[in-house]
């Protein structure tokens, strides 16, 4: 049983390793746009790649990878709505702002969907993580507390425990700060 769950793991490292190259390889490709310049990609792709597995070891949540493309047409669909937005108030002459922290349960299990919730919400423009609470409390700071951002969270959320396919936990209310 030990030699298998050994076996196991150093599969889930090579696996992780070699995810993590051919990524760091394809955007090599798709940045240097020639095929010329691999004497110096591919050694620097094989130490990035070494660097990124020391840094963060294979964890215990794996992506979908069939999932990508529908979560980054989301993301994509989030943000130009969230910029869009942003966009209209600064332009606006009466700026209509109510910023304020809003308290949100989580619902996601710790670790990387976590993180990666934290990320996204950062990304989007009109809200920013602020804290992340021993007690599963994110606190997200937005621009205007009369938009429905504990709904967007959850829908992000939704998507994310899609991504990597774990289960949520039921949540709290949001709170203020």
């Amino acid at each position: 049983m030990t030699e298998q769950r050994h076996a196991a793991g150093r599969l889930s490292w090579v696996s992780t390793y070699f995810l993590r190259l051919g990524i760091l390889l394809a955007a090599w490709w798709i940045l240097s746009g020639s095929n010329s310049d691999w004497w110096f990609g591919l050694p620097l792709a094989i130490v990035a790649a070494s660097v990124s597995l020391w840094l963060t070891p294979p964890g215990r949540f794996l992506l979908r990878p069939q999932r990508i493309p529908h979560f980054a047409g989301f993301f994509l669909w989030q943000s130009l709505l969230a910029g869009w937005d942003v966009a209209r108030r600064t332009l606006s002459p009466g700026l209509p702002l109510q910023p304020e922290i809003l308290r949100l349960p989580l619902a996601l299990p710790p670790g990387a969907p976590t993180w990666w919730l934290m990320l996204t919400i950062s990304l989007l423009p009109g809200t920013l993580s602020v804290r992340l609470h021993q007690d599963r409390i994110l606190e997200v700071h937005c621009l205007d507390s009369r938009l429905d951002v504990a709904g967007s969270v959850r829908e992000t959320e939704t998507q994310l425990a899609r991504l990597f396919r774990v289960e949520m936990r039921p949540t709290g209310q949001v709170r203020s700060s």
